[in-house]
């Protein structure tokens, strides 16, 4: 069948069954999502302890709560898996742009330690960056500076 809008069979959120199934050995095969929850946040808070280091004005405290039970993406959406997003970590003082570049090696260094080997950069000005560092099998790492600075994590799709 065909529509004006392509072929039923092309639609993003049809996933065959064999899809559905390799989702779902790959998140048995990855860390439970205690496990992976536990290093994404240790990503965030050591990316918030050197950010202070080399910008000592910008001081990080918690904010916001914690959120579990995050739908999964793609064919993992039909598994039982979940995903977390941690607490944000937030200043009310940006992050300069004279200090932004060793920041953000800084991060990348830290992240990629952690198995969080990509980055996209989503807006690099002056004065307003933001990055997202992510792996291949998920996990997520939002940090950016405008008016004040953020860093936050969520979970690739785990098992309980």
């Amino acid at each position: 069948m065909v529509s004006g809008c392509g072929g039923v069979m092309e639609n993003p959120y049809n996933f065959s069954d064999e899809e559905i199934a390799e989702a779902a050995e790959k998140i048995q095969a990855w860390p439970s999502l205690e496990d992976t929850e536990r290093l994404v946040t240790d990503v965030v808070v050591k990316i918030g302890e050197v950010t202070t280091e080399i910008a000592p004005a910008v001081q990080f405290r918690w904010h916001r709560e914690r959120t579990s039970g995050g739908g999964c993406p793609g064919p993992f959406a039909y598994t039982d898996g979940l995903s977390i997003t941690t607490q944000s970590l937030l200043s009310d003082v940006p992050i300069g742009d004279a200090d932004w570049q060793a920041v953000l090696d800084a991060a990348r260094e830290i992240a990629t330690e952690a198995g969080i080997d990509q980055i996209e950069v989503l807006v690099d000005q002056p004065g307003r960056h933001d990055v997202t560092f992510f792996s291949a099998d998920g996990n997520r790492i939002t940090f950016g500076t405008f008016k004040a600075a953020s860093i936050r994590a969520i979970t690739g799709c785990r098992r309980l």
